[in-house]
């Protein structure tokens, strides 16, 4: 495995068994207990945190995150990389803070990275912990750092953190298969694929966990006023912390939460996606990061 760990360099393509797969979970630039942390929503974090930088003095970061979410752990690294406060909102049981963290994989590296947990609901849904993490940015001062990674105030930066990774994939391709979770990511490849002129008969979005990001999507488009026809469809089979274990060959294996999903109802709908066997087929895979999901 070639780990890529220069921000802006391209992650390679590879084939295996008659699919391409475009491998931006080798982006690994880190080391330490957060070796195997990398992937496209790292860069992402790491490009916000540049654009955040260019226009204040950022005292610190606060961010919602469920307890099973690389979110916060990408948000601690960040801000340990600059040196500042992090805090992660989560939801659970406040009397149990302890033992959360030492259930949650990507809390407990959280933690060890410095960020200050913070139980604030119940309940771990988005809506429910905002308002919560709202005041507290209010009281500290502190920066939001948003599900999605803040890309309405900064849309360059986090687009072009994926869009710029379109470039070296073929110029035709007859399906091009995405995982979908915030919905940002594959608003950004379609930037990418648009910028770089790329061919793709069939662009296909599959959404994890019954969710439906098409309006995040649809958004993206209309902010860089594209206009380009994808596929959605929306995979019921799994909640979202259910793990899906796909190993492509030795020492590639996709994402228990998000990647092997999507490419498990590839290969089981094929036919209601217009896959066919002989086609250019590319699946991007935007991250692992198994290594917080080991509890």
């Amino acid at each position: 495995m070639n780990k890529i760990t220069k921000l802006d360099a391209l992650t390679p393509i590879e084939e295996y068994n008659g699919i391409l797969f475009k491998r931006d979970d080798l982006y690994l630039p880190y080391s330490g207990i957060v070796e195997k942390l990398g992937g496209g929503k790292v860069r992402q974090m790491q490009k916000l945190m540049i654009s955040m930088n260019r226009i204040k003095d950022v005292k610190g970061l606060i961010t919602t995150s469920s307890v099973h979410s690389p979110q916060s752990v990408i948000v601690a690294q960040v801000c340990k990389d600059q040196n500042i406060p992090c805090i992660i909102c989560v939801g659970g049981n406040r009397n149990k803070l302890d033992s959360s963290i030492q259930k949650h994989q990507a809390l407990n590296v959280a933690s060890q990275l410095g960020a200050d947990i913070r139980i604030v609901s119940r309940l771990g849904y988005d809506s429910a912990l905002m308002p919560h993490a709202k005041s507290i940015a209010e009281e500290t001062g502190f920066d939001m750092v948003k599900f999605g990674i803040n890309l309405a105030q900064f849309p360059e930066a986090i687009i072009d953190a994926i869009a710029n990774q379109v470039e070296n994939l073929p110029d035709e391709l007859d399906n091009l298969i995405v995982p979908v979770g915030s919905g940002v990511t594959f608003g950004g490849i379609l930037v990418g694929l648009h910028r770089f002129q790329k061919n793709v008969q069939n662009i296909i979005g599959v959404q994890i966990s019954g969710y439906n990001r098409m309006e995040t999507i649809d958004d993206i488009l209309k902010m860089f006023d594209i206009q380009l026809q994808y596929s959605f469809f929306i995979d019921y089979q799994y909640d979202y912390t259910s793990k899906v274990n796909v190993r492509i060959v030795d020492g590639f294996d996709l994402s228990v939460i998000y990647e092997a999903k999507a490419f498990q109802y590839m290969n089981q709908f094929k036919k209601s996606l217009s896959i066919m066997d002989h086609q250019k087929s590319l699946f991007w895979v935007i991250a692992e990061n198994n290594f917080l999901y080991t509890k």
